[in-house]
């Protein structure tokens, strides 16, 4: 039995929410507060083991990768993620931003009450 290779993207997109670089207002608050089971809300509570892994929002539903900018962000928190690299499904470069790359928000709840504004 072969292991799933985990599906994910290499670089941040333009538009990525985890890029300090990016204006706010892409996504409303309800689309972050959704996507709060996918990262650690404060030290020690990471996601459990069945969380879902925070997707790009340029993938389609059903073909959903992991987002760079949130691996290479918080992405060591996850669980699954850490599993997904110790099994080799996903390489461990991703959780860390490559060369160039922007700056990226340090935690969920940094980079969703900045992206929401003020709704947050």
């Amino acid at each position: 039995m072969t292991a799933q290779v985990v599906p994910h993207c290499k670089i941040p997109c333009p538009r990525c929410p985890w890029r300090k670089d990016v204006e706010p207002g892409e996504f409303p608050a309800s689309r972050y507060e959704e996507l709060r089971v996918t990262s650690e809300q404060r030290e020690g509570a990471e996601p459990g083991i069945w969380a879902p892994l925070f997707a790009c929002h340029k993938t389609k539903e059903g073909r959903e990768r992991a987002c760079a900018g949130w691996l290479a962000a918080v992405g060591h928190r996850h669980i699954g993620v850490r599993l997904a690299v110790a099994q080799g499904r996903l390489p461990a470069e991703v959780l860390t931003p490559g060369d160039g790359w922007p700056e990226l928000f340090d935690s969920y709840e940094e980079m969703a009450s900045v992206q929401a504004g003020e709704d947050w």
